[in-house]
């Protein structure tokens, strides 16, 4: 039987050396990863400020913006708050001229109307010597359905040698139920005829009231002048009853 003989050799300084070795390469593995982890730490924190200060830069210059839109619409509103009193001065100015143009044109169609009534007077038509009607007006009494009062004027178209005397007799002409009626005024304002006399050398003015019955729809209104002069000829003038209740002065037709 053989016997091995195993020799082992004492190795005294082995084992410190392991455990330093190990000890330096733990060392070496933990600032390794200190320095991996630090690096990512710092640059993660560095991309956190760089990415903050940009953010803070935009916000900056959004609140720059801002400011820039504000005034800007403080300015169009401004432009439109103008607009708008350009517009309303135009338009009041636009009034004025309208109304200043009506009541001009209002005032010359009298002024017409007064050389027309005082040219009447001071150079008659020859040939229709006597007396006839200058002006007849109506108009509805406000309150008073169907009441109406007249104004009517009349001149003497002769040289005004003498007066002329005599009697106006008025009625409504129009209809009622579909049929054709004419209304005396002095069935409809009894009262009235015995101011319808007249007397004149130049010109005279008479008005009144009356009522139309309920369900009349007038249509012209006659006046016959009846002279009590020798040689005056009697007259009969038609005037329209919607022409004469809007201007007072449009004849319609006219009978002798």
């Amino acid at each position: 039987m053989q016997h091995k003989i195993i020799i082992r050799r004492h190795r005294p300084w082995l084992r410190p050396a392991l455990i330093a070795g190990c000890t330096g390469a733990l060392a070496l593995g933990a600032w390794a990863l200190y320095s991996y982890t630090r690096a990512t730490t710092v640059s993660d924190f560095e991309r956190a400020q760089t990415e903050a200060e940009q953010l803070r830069a935009e916000r900056r210059q959004l609140t720059r913006d801002l400011r820039a839109a504000r005034a800007e619409i403080t300015q169009l509103q401004q432009q439109v708050v103008y607009a708008q009193r350009s517009t309303e001065i135009d338009s009041q100015a636009c009034d004025a001229v309208r109304k200043s143009l009506t009541d001009l044109q209002a005032e010359a169609s009298e002024l017409r109307e007064q050389v027309a009534f005082y040219r009447g007077i001071a150079a008659p038509d020859q040939a229709r010597a006597g007396v006839r009607v200058q002006e007849l007006k109506l108009s509805e009494i406000a309150g008073r359905r169907g009441r109406y009062r007249f104004f009517l004027t009349l001149i003497q178209s002769v040289r005004h040698e003498k007066r002329i005397g005599g009697r106006i007799e008025l009625a409504i002409v129009g209809s009622a139920a579909g049929v054709e009626r004419k209304l005396p005024l002095n069935e409809l304002a009894p009262e009235l005829a015995q101011n319808l006399l007249f007397s004149l050398k130049y010109f005279e003015e008479f008005s009144g009231e009356f009522q139309l019955p309920a369900g009349f729809v007038p249509s012209r209104m006659l006046v016959t002048l009846v002279p009590s002069s020798d040689g005056a000829p009697r007259t009969e003038e038609g005037f329209d009853w919607q022409r004469v209740m809007d201007n007072g002065e449009d004849l319609h037709e006219v009978r002798e």
